[in-house]
């Protein structure tokens, strides 16, 4: 913790450092008290130097703003919609903690109003099960070393579990277990949520071929999805979220895919996608797939945007 405070004091914007010793703490202890999620903390991070860089490029102090220089940020960002509410939503969220703190008398980034957002259907692009079955048979049909198997057991979680690829990169070999007659995987989730979740039998597959030649079967606290060495031997250390979608990418170029349409949250939209084309229901699909709202379930549901060639054809002209 002293090296992560360290760290955020010298990257703090220069608005914000120069607000007083008050200010500088109450920042540090919103970014380690108050966000604990590395990638809320991360993203947030980014959303307060960008505003108050702007704020200090216009000559502001921190005192100084108000609800009109905020609501001009946000009228002057190009960006899209939903980025813009979430740095929106960021800054507002650092001001509240200032207010509370008594850093400052009120919060100048309540009263400014988001774009509106109407988002019916997610932009994350996603494989048809024909196309999912095609890439998962080709990571091992030239030769199954424990590479091979490795990324395809962890694209088969991803498919069969709708889970985040934070999530997967967080498994142990001791969350893949036996319940009674099932096997079931131990996922923790953003927010601290636990999922346990039912083993599809493909996926079980795929996490057997993957264990049986790791030989890591019984080393249930170690990592589930490991690292390679230079000598395509396991290293011991997890595999982060920045090397699994550098792995889907060149799996899914290998596979004849265009990698700029794949990243990892594509099988969690696949999942879902496939299983209500084949009747299951939007509230179980939320259930499996942590959501908080179907609302949010309903944007992986690619349903509707699957329309067949012959129909095209019929447009004779």
């Amino acid at each position: 913790m002293p090296d992560l405070i360290s760290q955020i004091r010298q990257t703090l914007p220069a608005l914000l450092d120069d607000a007083g010793e008050n200010a500088a703490r109450r920042v540090i202890e919103f970014f380690t008290a108050e966000i604990r999620n590395k990638n809320t903390r991360r993203a947030y991070a980014r959303a307060v130097r960008q505003f108050f860089d702007w704020a200090a490029d216009r000559g502001l102090t921190l005192e100084e703003v108000e609800p009109v220089h905020v609501a001009a940020y946000v009228e002057d960002d190009d960006r899209s919609a939903s980025t813009v509410k979430q740095h929106l939503a960021a800054i507002r969220r650092l001001f509240d903690w200032l207010v509370t703190g008594q850093v400052l008398a009120s919060n100048p980034a309540a009263p400014v109003r988001p774009p509106k957002l109407v988002v019916e259907e997610g932009k994350t692009p996603v494989f048809t099960a024909e196309e999912t079955r095609e890439l998962l048979d080709s990571i091992v049909e030239e030769k199954q070393d424990i590479g091979r198997l490795r990324d395809r057991g962890l694209i088969g979680v991803m498919v069969f579990t709708f889970a985040r690829v934070s999530a997967v990169a967080g498994l142990d070999v001791g969350d893949y277990y036996r319940a009674g007659h099932r096997w079931t995987l131990h996922l923790q989730e953003k927010g601290g949520k636990r999922r346990d979740i039912p083993v599809h039998h493909k996926a079980g597959q795929y996490l057997d071929a993957y264990l049986d030649a790791a030989g890591i079967r019984d080393e249930k606290d170690a990592p589930l999805f490991q690292s390679l060495s230079r000598s395509r031997e396991l290293t011991g250390r997890r595999l982060q979220s920045d090397n699994i979608l550098q792995m889907v990418k060149r799996r899914a170029e290998e596979a004849g895919f265009d990698p700029d349409q794949v990243c990892c949250h594509t099988f969690r939209g696949t999942g879902i996608t496939t299983y209500l084309e084949n009747g299951g229901k939007l509230e179980t699909a939320q259930h499996i797939a942590g959501h908080a709202s179907a609302t949010t379930t309903k944007l992986y549901d690619r349903r509707n945007r699957n329309v067949e060639q012959e129909e095209i054809e019929r447009i004779r002209i």
